[in-house]
């Protein structure tokens, strides 16, 4: 029985969305990419288990978050795109300086909820395009920080629809990696943060959010960094350094103000994106 199939089967057991040969470039900051076989966006835990369950030993699965630092072939995804909705956006405080966030959650929200919370150290989440799952994957970080250094622990999901918690002592992180298997699924991450004068954080939250103004493109969608940093350089000064700095090629462009950002001149109009 193909994917299809096994899909039509278990569908009318499911009340989340299931799309079939949708264009993903409608889920990408960079506006680009092919059809997805599949993409299927669960209701809750539950029913993301139950349809992991169903599909058994199928490998051909890849979750896509808010699509911010994602780039996406013309030629799509033969396989299931698991896209996780506002159900895996939820906020909430333990222990007064702990923080529970859904994994699609998106880090400037998290950074916000600290600040509102009088909680120190996540703000530099303010800075960052993109969710809290993809957050963890990459070890996203800016300014000295990362989420290496906030993280607790992480709620996962194995392709069998199996969940387990993860510490942070058990995952192994560098620069913009972990080592956390590919296959599983983020639904929600702790993290720890320091009771402080709410002032005080939220000034630091807005001279981050203005420092990043000044230094970096605003008001268009540019996914962030492009390249990471090698050892002992920048990549921005070596693309800099090798003339590339406002080069074009079709409707792509390397950003003047800062040429480690790449732009796609379509998004310039695109108001919105189905997140």
């Amino acid at each position: 029985m193909n994917l299809v199939d096994q899909i039509n089967e278990i569908k009318t057991k499911i009340s989340g969305k299931l799309l079939f040969d949708e264009n993903l470039s409608r889920y990408s900051w960079f506006n680009l990419g092919g059809p997805a076989k599949v993409i299927f966006k669960p209701k809750n835990v539950n029913e993301l288990s139950f349809f992991l369950k169903s599909i058994a030993n199928n490998n051909n699965v890849k979750v896509l978050g808010a699509g911010s630092n994602t780039l996406i072939r013309d030629g799509g995804f033969n396989g299931i795109i698991i896209k996780l909705g506002k159900s895996f956006s939820h906020l909430s405080l333990i222990n007064k300086n702990m923080i529970i966030a859904g994994a699609s959650a998106l880090d400037k929200n998290v950074s916000s909820f600290a600040v509102d919370n009088s909680l120190s150290g996540l703000e530099f989440l303010s800075c960052i395009p993109g969710s809290i799952g993809g957050g963890i994957r990459m070890n996203s970080g800016c300014y000295e920080n990362d989420i290496s250094k906030i993280l607790v622990s992480v709620q996962v999901m194995d392709l069998n629809g199996k969940m387990k918690i993860i510490y942070v002592q058990d995952i192994k992180f560098s620069y913009r990696s972990c080592d956390l298997d590919r296959s599983l699924i983020f639904i929600s991450a702790t993290f720890k943060g320091n009771k402080d004068n709410f002032d005080k954080i939220k000034k630091k939250t807005d001279d981050l959010i203005e420092r990043k103004k000044k230094d970096q493109p605003s008001k268009i969608k540019t996914c962030g960094s492009t390249f990471k940093n090698p050892k002992n350089n920048k990549a921005w000064s070596l693309i800099k350094s090798s003339g590339c700095a406002g080069m074009k090629v079709g409707e792509a462009y390397i950003s003047d103000k800062h040429c480690n950002f790449f732009v796609n001149k379509k998004m310039l109009n695109q108001k919105s994106l189905k997140i």
